[in-house]
């Protein structure tokens, strides 16, 4: 199943890596779910909620040059440390924030503290990337990619669950907490060994970025994925912060509302991994059928105005969105040699995944404008259109998993 010099290697190093994503990526999704929660609160301004939210996304705009820069690096585990103990110092800021007693000097802080966190993010994915290309070959990419995509899902939503609970403990408790978190993911990481050194035989990292774009520009699939990761993304980014709106501003009711929304939203995505490790088909055809199904979920919270009954539409959505982040990414897998993942990677994050920055900030200028059950609508409205585009996409519809 592993590439390593031995296979007992191989594994050690695979399961070290996904301990640290796992903890890594629980630790993130209650950061992200938090700072929104605090900046709501100290501002009642769904704007500045999703100015604090996109503000982790935006060091992705150069994210294809950071993937370029891994893809050079011959110790990515110093690297790799390095960022992890980076992330957790950032919180400094935060703590001495809310000891000053200062709610402007807090929101600062959460709006640096998001960058930071952000760009490490951003760093250690690509370097997740090009491992977990070392570590798994051809033939166990699907059910390598669904063994991740469900433990990271099982991750967020406990980490949107916690942060719920953080939060009734107040910010310091709460910001504490995520400190010893990200402190803690890094431990795997020194348990890894035996990995690749790169030999850098180019006179620059323009030569990387260089070679990353014609490799880009050959590869017709790997366009046509960003496009539609970037329309998924922009919409999935809207959705979070309309559905903590309507918790917070609407229902009116307490943050652990906000965490079992999210929470069963990753239920679906875990139950949507694990079904696609089974599934097989074009990716076109399996991006366009899921895209549709999210659509209508989101168009139908418009009617709904209980809860309880919006956690059923969650559910789907996260299935929806838990087979076509395995589709895309058995994908990418195979096309992808393990020189370019941390530049791919890259590419992705600059011109899909970031767009997220863009999308908390005008969902919520949406929200205020129409309201968050026009914004469920409007939303539902353009996926169900957006939906069949993949099954026009030549690259998606000739690949199979």
């Amino acid at each position: 199943m592993y590439q390593n010099s031995t296979d007992e290697s191989g594994i050690k190093n695979f399961r070290n890596l996904l301990i640290n994503s796992t903890i890594s990526r629980f630790g993130f999704s209650s950061f992200d779910l938090l700072i929104i929660w605090v900046v709501l609160y100290l501002t009642h301004s769904p704007f500045l909620s999703g100015l604090a939210d996109g503000t982790l996304s935006f060091p992705l705009f150069i994210s294809f040059v950071v993937g370029a820069y891994v893809d050079r690096a011959s110790r990515k585990k110093i690297l790799a440390v390095s960022a992890s103990f980076l992330r957790s110092g950032s919180m400094i800021f935060i703590f001495t924030s809310i000891m000053l007693r200062n709610d402007f000097l807090i929101l600062i802080s959460i709006y640096f503290s998001a960058f930071m966190i952000g760009f490490t993010s951003d760093l250690l994915n690509s370097i997740r990337a090009s491992w977990t290309k070392e570590f798994l070959d051809s033939e166990h990419y699907k059910s390598g990619t669904s063994i991740q995509s469900s433990l990271y899902s099982i991750a967020e939503g406990l980490g949107y669950v916690s942060s719920g609970i953080l939060i009734s403990l107040g910010m310091m408790d709460a910001f504490l907490g995520l400190f010893l978190i990200f402190t803690v993911s890094v431990i795997p990481i020194f348990f890894m060994g035996g990995l690749k050194r790169i030999e850098i035989v180019d006179s620059g990292i323009s030569n990387t970025l260089r070679e990353g774009i014609l490799f880009i520009k050959s590869h017709r699939i790997i366009m046509e994925i960003m496009i539609i990761s970037l329309l998924a993304n922009f919409i999935f980014g809207m959705a979070g912060i309309i559905f903590i709106v309507l918790v917070q501003l609407h229902f009116r009711l307490p943050s652990v509302f906000v965490s079992i929304i999210f929470g069963l939203l990753m239920v679906g995505i875990i139950l949507g991994s694990l079904f696609a490790n089974k599934l097989r088909g074009k990716v076109g055809f399996i991006s366009s059928i899921n895209l549709f199904i999210i659509g209508i979920s989101l168009f139908s919270i418009y009617f709904i105005n209980n809860i309880f009954l919006v956690l059923i539409p969650s559910t789907v959505i996260g299935i929806s969105v838990g087979i076509i982040n395995v589709a895309i990414g058995t994908a990418i897998l195979k096309i992808i040699p393990q020189n370019m993942m941390a530049r791919i990677q890259g590419a992705f994050s600059t011109f899909s995944v970031a767009i997220v920055s863009l999308s908390g900030m005008i969902g919520g200028i949406i929200v205020q404008i129409t309201g968050y059950e026009g914004s469920f609508l409007l939303l539902g409205f353009i996926v169900i259109i957006m939906s069949p585009l993949s099954l026009l996409f030549r690259g998606m519809m000739s690949l199979r998993i």
